[in-house]
């Protein structure tokens, strides 16, 4: 519809229907005139009448026309960014020729490194991030994480890359959080899965009396359908799709095929996530998987497409940039003045996000994209296993996809060590880890297990041993100096340790558990991702790696030569 008989048109329905929600005048306009218009579209208006000074929203998100608002008008509020100075150091590092060609690279464009697991690519984006400071000697700088793990590891690498100046390093919701509430959001906080499927249950309720009987609503006949419902909202989050028209045409890439939705199921599954947007407008909350909505909304809401320049930094750099999502980059690639430096290695992609460059408007062709071609960490033992693990797996056809190259360092072969049941194996595990690491106090040694409610009965295991133990998840991990450390396997992502244990690798564990639950078509999709955790979890070791688990172990491992293994059973 024209932008302005849009608006005509809102500004007639306002004056019989106000206050009254932005969801609720795209139904009157479906149901009175025939006319099919997205809810986004609708706001998009009325705050553009707003700006205008010709409607007002309330704190309950319901408009009126000026003259006829609620009292209680939601006022902005203003957050300042808060920027972590990094104490000057002299470099602890010697880089290659290759990693310090990126690193002279000249600041002015965008800049894509590729490169496999230990081959330096937080390293490089620090040592970059430092000379750019140091030789404009001026500007700001923003370094983007995933998360609070890598976040404090990022610092120590910057303090030893000889970092000079001040730089803010964030988790990338900190970031959308902070920024949101410059920009006048009013937000209160996260929405996780947990909540977010208790409050779908709801919502399908409600798409069920509003639009009657539909096999994605019958959570009694199918009680997976709410596992998949979380996912989809998640899905149509992070690809930013805003409008039912886009989600009618767009390809539904890494959603399964086991339940399938055609374009009428679609404008069902439309209806609930119009529903659940609503919900959190009205509570001031966003779901855990928008953050970058945080963002695209507020500037939506003001009519603006560029970031103030109170929000923005003259170089911007994102680490783990496979782990960030399509619409995560809508809104980071907002941010730079200057330059926006990205790095990631599709190999140690753990989570179902996706986008291509082009999508999110980032050109990264020719000399902007550069590969590290060497692991610098890891030993030829580690990674032979680790390579294994790869085998055909899906990520291995994108032409963004770096081949890994044998590390030159040699070291022990990977060791596993074999129980005769489940919690025999833990028994076990737990020993050999007294045995081997017991008195170490400044080398790391990271003990990985699959689940978070592991980790404290773990702990209490090794101390009962004399291992002095530490439970560390985000900041606390990346922090860390030396000893033994337990945490997820999801957790060492990004970081390093000089030994690795990965525990509870028997198959009805790990994969068995986590996929029993699934249909039997999307197994091999989440299979995928499951080899590319273990992936990551074997590559943060510098020296050795140690696999505990019971017969029947991982499957995983089934094709690997036996040769690359010693086994203790």
């Amino acid at each position: 519809m024209d932008q302005a008989v849009l608006e005509r048109q809102l500004l007639k329905l306002l004056s019989l229907h106000a206050p009254v929600k932005a969801r609720k005048l795209a139904s009157v306009l479906a149901d009175e005139f025939g006319l099919h218009v997205d809810r986004s579209d609708v706001n998009s208006a009325l705050y553009r009448l707003k700006s205008g000074e010709k409607t007002s929203v309330d704190s309950s998100y319901q408009w009126s026309l000026v003259g006829h608002s609620s009292p209680n008008v939601s006022k902005p509020k203003t957050t300042e960014s808060v920027v972590v100075p990094i104490e000057p150091a002299q470099p602890t590092i010697t880089f290659t020729p290759e990693q310090q060609s990126i690193i002279d690279l000249d600041p002015f464009q965008h800049l894509l490194i590729r490169g496999q697991a230990g081959s330096g690519k937080t390293t490089v984006l620090a040592a970059r991030a430092g000379r750019m400071l140091s030789a404009m000697n001026k500007g700001s700088l923003l370094f983007l994480t995933y998360n609070t793990a890598l976040c404090a590891y990022v610092k120590n690498a910057f303090q030893q890359a000889g970092m000079k100046g001040d730089i803010d390093v964030r988790t990338f919701h900190d970031w959308s959080r902070v920024a949101a509430k410059e920009l006048g959001a009013d937000f209160v906080g996260w929405i996780n899965s947990k909540s977010r499927t208790e409050q779908l249950k709801k919502l399908i309720e409600e798409g069920r009396d509003e639009l009657g009987e539909h096999r994605l609503y019958d959570l009694k006949a199918s009680p997976h359908l709410l596992g998949w419902w979380s996912d989809e909202i998640a899905w149509l989050f992070g690809q930013h799709v805003t409008h039912l028209n886009e989600y009618l045409d767009i390809e539904r890439i890494g959603r399964g095929t086991a339940i399938r939705v055609s374009n009428e199921d679609r404008r069902f599954v439309w209806f609930v996530f119009e529903l659940y947007q609503e919900w959190l407008e009205e509570t001031q909350q966003e779901d855990y998987d928008n953050p970058a909505g945080l963002i695209l909304r507020a500037l939506m809401e003001q009519q603006a497409t560029d970031l103030p320049e109170s929000l923005r930094y003259d170089h911007v750099m994102v680490d783990e940039v496979q782990d960030f999502d399509k619409s995560w980059l809508l809104a980071a690639v907002k941010i730079p003045r200057v330059s926006l430096s990205l790095a990631g290695d599709l190999a140690q992609k753990i989570y179902r996000r996706s986008f291509t460059w082009s999508s999110v408007g980032i050109q990264v062709m020719g000399g902007r994209s550069r590969r590290l071609s060497a692991s610098h960490r890891t030993t030829r033992q580690i990674m032979q296993v680790a390579e294994c693990l790869l085998k055909d797996n899906d990520v291995t056809a994108s032409s963004d996809y770096t081949v890994p190259v044998a590390p030159r360092k040699n070291g022990p072969v990977v060791t596993r060590v074999i129980g005769s049941d489940p919690r025999h194996s833990y028994e076990r595990g737990y020993e050999h880890i007294a045995r081997e690491f017991k008195l170490m106090r400044t080398t790391t040694v990271a003990v990985a297990l699959p689940f978070t409610r592991q980790l404290y009965p773990a702990t209490k295991a090794l101390e009962k041993l004399g291992v002095k133990a530490k439970n560390a998840k985000g900041a606390s991990l990346g922090k860390f100096g030396g000893g033994v450390v337990v945490t997820t396997y999801h957790q060492l992502k990004g970081l390093e340790f000089d030994h690795v244990v990965v525990m509870g690798l028997h198959d009805a564990q790990y994969p068995g558990r986590l996929l029993e639950a699934l249909p039997e078509e999307d197994r091999p999709d989440e299979m995928n991702l499951m080899r590319r955790i273990l992936y990551v979890a074997l590559t943060r070791a510098k020296q050795s790696v140690t696999l505990v688990g019971s017969d029947p172990f991982c499957r995983f491992f089934d094709d690997i030569p036996a040769e690359f293994f010693e086994t203790v059973s």
